[in-house]
C-alpha cells in the first residue's frame, strides 16, 4: 500500500491538525481554499482534539473502574471499601463541529494539492506529502489530435506541482519542449514534413525549485494524424 500523509494512530492527529489549522490560517486561501473552508479546518482541529482527548480519559476511566471491580470482589476483605471511579464529562463541541472530519480533510488537501500555486514545499509545510516525499514517477498518456500534428498528453504528475516534458522524434535527441503544471499538455509542434504524420515519443521528469528532479517516466510513443 502507498504511503499515507494522514495519520493513521488517532493520538497522532491532534497535533497534525492543529499543524494544519496554523498553515492554512496563513496560507490557505492562496492554494484554492476559501475562508469559510480554512475556518472548517479550525474547527475540525478543535474536535479532533475533544474526540481523541475524551477516548484517551474513556479508556483510562475504563481502566480505573477494572482495578476497582476487582478490589471490591476480589480484593483484601479486611481493606477499606474503595471510591468508585469518577467518570470523565462529555465532552462538548463547537457550535460549527461536524463528523466526517477525515473524509472532509481529504477533499480540503485535495483542493490544495489540485492549486496552480501549490509546491512540494507547501505540501511539507501542511504535512500532506507522504513519508518519503511522496512523490512517485510520473506517467504519461498521449493521443494523436486528429487533423492537426498536436498531441495531447494526460500526466500524472506523481505529487509533483510541475512537470518538464520532452519530446523526440525521427530519431533525434530528447528535447524540453514545455513544462506543465496541469494533467494535460498539448504538445504543437510543427511537423517535420507538413502534412505529413510522424512518430513522436514523449517522457516526463518532475521539478522542485525549477530543477528537474526524480525518475524519468516511461516513454510513450503516438503517430501524429494531420
Amino acid at each position: 500500500m502507498a504511503a499515507d500523509y494522514y495519520p493513521a494512530r488517532r493520538a497522532d492527529r491532534p497535533p497534525w491538525h492543529s499543524n494544519l489549522e496554523t498553515e492554512t490560517a496563513a496560507s490557505g486561501t492562496t492554494v484554492g481554499l476559501s475562508a469559510g473552508q480554512v475556518t472548517e479546518i479550525g474547527e475540525d482541529a478543535d474536535t479532533v482534539t475533544t474526540v481523541v482527548d475524551f477516548t484517551a480519559a474513556v479508556e483510562a476511566y475504563r481502566q480505573e473502574v477494572t482495578a476497582w471491580a476487582q478490589a471490591v470482589l476480589e480484593g483484601d476483605p479486611l481493606a477499606p471499601m474503595p471510591t468508585a471511579p469518577i467518570a470523565p464529562a462529555t465532552p462538548t463541541f463547537g457550535i460549527a463541529a461536524k463528523p466526517g472530519v477525515e473524509a472532509r480533510t481529504r477533499s480540503l488537501m485535495g483542493i490544495v494539492k489540485a492549486s496552480t500555486n501549490y509546491t512540494v514545499a507547501i505540501g511539507e509545510a501542511y504535512q500532506i506529502v507522504a513519508p518519503g516525499g511522496g512523490l512517485a514517477t510520473p506517467a504519461l498518456k498521449a493521443a494523436s489530435v486528429p487533423g492537426t500534428s498536436d498531441v495531447s498528453l494526460r500526466i500524472a504528475k506523481g505529487g509533483y506541482s510541475v512537470i518538464a516534458i520532452d519530446m523526440r522524434r525521427g530519431g533525434g535527441d530528447w528535447t524540453q519542449i514545455g513544462v506543465s503544471q496541469l494533467a494535460t499538455f498539448v504538445d504543437s509542434t510543427a511537423a517535420l514534413v507538413a502534412g505529413q504524420p510522424e512518430t513522436r515519443e514523449y517522457r516526463a521528469q518532475g521539478m522542485v525549485a525549477n530543477a528537474r528532479t526524480g525518475d524519468l517516466s516511461p516513454t510513450v510513443s503516438v503517430v501524429t494524424t494531420p
